[in-house]
């Protein structure tokens, strides 16, 4: 998941090391602090693995 302001270059996601649940705390932190409209772009799951 990938989280980025429309506002400003402000981005964090999941390739950073950070779980879903932080990359939308930080999204709706960045939202608060600053007022600026955040967007989020899923990115591909993970394959699934077959038996």
């Amino acid at each position: 998941m990938d989280k980025y302001c429309l506002e400003c270059h402000w981005h964090v996601s999941t390739t950073d090391g950070y779980t879903e649940r932080e990359v939308s705390k930080r999204a709706i932190e960045h939202f608060v602090e600053t007022g600026h409209t955040v967007d989020s772009l899923r990115l591909p799951p993970p394959p699934v693995l077959q038996n």
